[in-house]
């Protein structure tokens, strides 16, 4: 699938029907940053607004795919052709064991037989993927985690620890999701001695607070003392907390587009959030940027 020829596609299309990227933003409910990556080929419309972007844009999901408009002639022949995408990209994440990312494209897709084709094929929709073993915690947190897991959208996880061994483990769960773009939710709960806990102490103050509070809603920590926070307006949080006793809470939320796919609230105990943190689809802080 060729993300700059749609990107081009959306943008000349848009550009007939007289629309700025922000009326277009508006009439979607995202962001005139979200057009312009769009735009440009660097992300794709997530597949919960891409029918009503194609009605707005007076195409199908066909003709969105290809990048192009077809004539009535060739809808069979572009069927084909991005069946025959899609299933490349099919055993390409097979291949790579990643979780089924190009079923959100095919939403909305007027061929019966198409839509039969890749269900059958899908068995089904986006799952989050769940790792709470904590013998996997350096494949999928910092520098030497693997593949999708190692490049977290350029955000720093130097908050967590490098290593967990002979750490006091209570708690480890990550959540990972690849709905367009990949999205990471996890935690690790630590139970320190007094020596240690004095060393990771210093150096989590060491790392610093960054700016967050007004992100998403966020007002701060009631339930527990923030030590060390990497934020970011746009891609989410890292951060670490404590009990003031013996316990380190390390998190990280990264997302993008303003709003979470990953059903958070279901995998992380609301203790553990900020306070007023919202990155539901419909949050407030995402409107502030239509």
């Amino acid at each position: 699938m060729d993300q700059v020829k749609i990107g081009k596609f959306i943008a000349k299309l848009r550009k007939e029907q007289k629309l700025t990227q922000v009326e277009l933003a508006d009439k979607l409910g995202v962001t005139s940053k979200s057009i312009s990556r769009w735009e440009t080929g660097k992300n794709m419309p997530d597949y919960s607004i891409l029918k009503e972007l194609c009605n707005i844009l007076d195409i199908d999901v066909n003709e969105f795919l290809s990048g192009e408009k077809i004539e009535k002639n060739e809808i069979q022949t572009h069927s084909i052709k991005n069946l025959d995408v899609i299933l490349k990209e099919y055993y390409k994440m097979k291949k790579q064991k990643n979780i089924f990312k190009f079923v959100s494209i095919i939403i909305g897709i007027s061929s019966i037989f198409f839509l039969g084709c890749i269900f059958i094929l899908m068995g089904g929709l986006n799952k989050e993927e769940i790792i709470t073993d904590i013998n996997k915690y350096q494949e999928v947190i910092g520098i030497n985690a693997k593949s999708k897991y190692k490049d977290k959208w350029g955000m720093s996880e130097e908050i967590f620890p490098k290593s967990i061994n002979e750490l006091n483990v209570k708690d480890f769960k990550m959540v990972y999701l690849d709905a367009w773009d990949n999205q990471y939710l996890s935690y690790l709960v630590v139970d320190y001695s007094k020596a240690e806990y004095k060393k990771e102490i210093e150096r989590l103050n060491k790392y610093g607070i960054k700016d967050y509070i007004g992100y998403y809603g966020i007002t701060g920590f009631t339930n527990y003392k923030l030590l060390a926070m990497e934020s970011d307006s746009y891609q989410g949080f890292v951060y670490a907390i404590t009990d003031d006793k013996s316990r380190i809470i390390y998190v990280e939320i990264i997302f993008c587009n303003y709003f979470m796919d990953i059903k958070y609230k279901e995998h992380i105990p609301n203790e553990y959030l900020p306070d007023g943190f919202d990155a539901t689809i419909n949050n407030s802080y995402r409107k502030k940027f239509e």
